[in-house]
């Protein structure tokens, strides 16, 4: 969880719609704070600097594909435990089941879909869990 208190997804997704799609949704929802790049480079680069709660990985990048990125950061003791969710065009589930990757959604994706899973894959921290206003 980062300094605010708040559940920091890494969005890595290298299609700018996409992304601040998938930003702006996980980042208007209570307890969660957003924070997108568009390579795998970057998303180690980023990896390197902090420790987000959860990781929301594009299959398809430039350079290294989503799976050999996924493949690295599993592969790194630090992140073994670090919850990823996968988007897919469909093509590949064999090859996600072949790694153990239970959480994907397909593209097109519906946003409220994606915003369930991240909130079920972390939820949000108890101090926003009950986000009411004081009377």
């Amino acid at each position: 969880m980062d300094d605010a208190g708040r559940r920091l997804v890494l969005i890595v997704e290298d299609d700018p719609p996409t992304a601040e799609v998938l930003a702006n949704a996980i980042g208007d929802e209570h307890g969660y704070t957003a924070l997108r790049v568009g390579t795998a480079d970057e998303a180690l680069a980023a990896l390197g600097a902090l420790v987000p709660d959860l990781v929301v990985l594009d299959i398809r990048l430039p350079g290294m594909s989503g799976l050999e990125l996924y493949d690295r950061i599993k592969g790194d003791p630090r992140y073994r435990a670090l919850p990823v969710m996968i988007e897919t065009g469909g093509h590949h589930t064999k090859e996600l089941r072949d790694r153990g990757i239970a959480t994907y959604v397909r593209k097109p994706f519906d946003i409220d879909q994606v915003v369930g899973f991240v909130k079920r894959l972390v939820p949000p921290p108890p101090n926003e869990r009950a986000h009411r206003p004081i009377n």
